[in-house]
């Protein structure tokens, strides 16, 4: 598996849980606003067997760990990454926007909770993703197999006024409804962070809470939206 680095210990990433973060090289999407974009391209990161990379992380003095990207699921190995992990006996969170239904199914057995990054409503993926096809097929049997699991399904959408409205907040949020979702929808905002491109911080805004504040009222009966303005 590609790693393009491990952060020992970080109280940020799942909450109430203190986690070492994995970061995995690669990513199929090219979202212009993400935060690592140095490893999307497929080559980033250095190639680490399975046990190199759990001894790297044991001895923390963590509850658990986070992997994240880039996107763990093209990594076929992941499987084997988790079920190794799972053998020190800590929360295991997966961060995803769940291209790769295959390879999630069969993550499930050994994951506590998801993180899962929902870029858009389906008619609009394309244009966020930035993918040369729609990958929405694939997202919805992702999302639909993590609602019908034990594993803790934490769905969310990262807004700036450039991509998404509140009305495709409020699409998102009946999508989730019409799979029996009920829980907490987070919804965070774009942050020009030192991670992303410069290229694309020119035409991405930094969104105002009050610009999706609507959506609230929207939200169907067993979902709370949750704002994360960081």
């Amino acid at each position: 598996m590609r790693i393009a680095s491990i952060i020992d210990i970080s109280l940020v990433d799942v909450p109430g849980i203190p986690v070492t973060v994995i970061f995995t090289g690669g990513c199929n999407f090219d979202c212009p606003y993400c935060q690592n974009a140095d490893i999307i391209p497929r080559s980033s990161g250095t190639e680490m067997p399975i046990d190199g990379i759990v001894q790297k992380c044991a001895g923390n003095l963590v509850d658990g760990f986070c992997i994240t990207g880039g996107e763990p699921t093209i990594h076929h190995d992941l499987p084997d990454l988790l079920r190794a992990l799972q053998s020190l006996d800590l929360h295991i969170n997966l961060n995803t926007q769940g291209s790769v239904p295959s390879v999630l199914k069969k993550s499930l057995p050994f994951l506590d909770s998801v993180w899962f990054d929902i870029k858009a409503p389906p008619q609009i993926y394309t244009r966020v993703s930035r993918t040369s096809t729609n990958p929405w097929n694939q997202i919805a049997e992702s999302m639909k197999l993590l609602i019908s699991s034990d594993v803790e399904f934490w769905p969310r959408t990262t807004f700036t006024t450039s991509l998404l409205s509140a009305d495709d907040i409020t699409s998102i949020m009946q999508v989730l409804d019409g799979m029996g979702f009920r829980g907490t929808y987070v919804v965070q905002n774009y942050v020009a962070s030192a991670g992303v491109r410069d290229s694309e911080k020119a035409n991405l805004i930094v969104p105002e809470i009050s610009e999706i504040e609507s959506a609230k009222e929207e939200a169907p009966d067993g979902i709370r939206i949750r704002f994360e303005w960081r």
